[in-house]
């Protein structure tokens, strides 16, 4: 059974990277997957002209750049009005530590890759972006897709909707569990047998 793939052809894209090699490696990624040439700038500065003249369909930026870091300028395209806002964005970087991730995941970023990516692994992640039915959010301190993969509370305090529980823990409603009642939820069991 053939997998059927997403086209991207049309597609607009733009990469924000000081390293010419990384531009050059990752603009012939996009171009062997059908994307439409790629616009570069090599600063922050260079890539807020290129935005405020043009709309595009994709961004990918390192998180290190010569004049800003890449959460900044992620922040920078979230604020913006129109069609660029919404737009995803990938950061491709060397630099995957967990204060980086952070920062990228809170700056309003859709996903953060580890450099040297493979064309499968960037394409992947294009694909997840383009396809995930993430929400959008917007509110006070944060503008792009909800953060939460999983159920770790409500960030900084406070809820962005109705259906966000209470930032505060109360007693426990029910007994705790025992650790046979654990032990049992995540026991291995046989579906079937040959």
């Amino acid at each position: 059974m053939a997998v059927s793939k997403m086209s991207l052809g049309g597609v607009t894209s733009i990469i924000v990277d000081d390293d010419q090699f990384a531009v050059n490696l990752v603009g012939q990624m996009l171009r062997g997957l059908g994307l439409d040439n790629p616009a570069s700038a090599e600063t922050g500065a260079a890539a807020q002209i290129l935005f405020g003249a043009h709309s595009y369909d994709l961004c990918i930026c390192e998180a290190k750049l010569p004049d800003m870091n890449g959460a900044e300028l992620v922040k920078w395209i979230r604020a913006l009005p129109g069609k660029n806002r919404y737009i995803p964005i990938l950061v491709l970087t060397g630099y995957s530590n967990m204060s980086n991730l952070v920062a990228v995941r809170d700056s309003g970023a859709n996903l953060m890759i580890r450099k040297p990516a493979s064309p499968k692994v960037l394409y992947d992640h294009i694909e997840w972006s383009a396809k995930t039915s993430r929400p959008f959010v917007e509110s006070d301190n944060y503008v792009g897709p909800d953060r939460r993969f999983k159920s770790i509370g409500i960030p900084n305090g406070e809820g962005r909707r109705e259906t966000d529980l209470s930032g505060e823990i109360g007693a426990a409603v029910e007994p705790n569990m025992s650790q046979a009642e654990i032990d049992a939820m995540v026991k291995p069991t046989k579906m079937f047998t040959i």
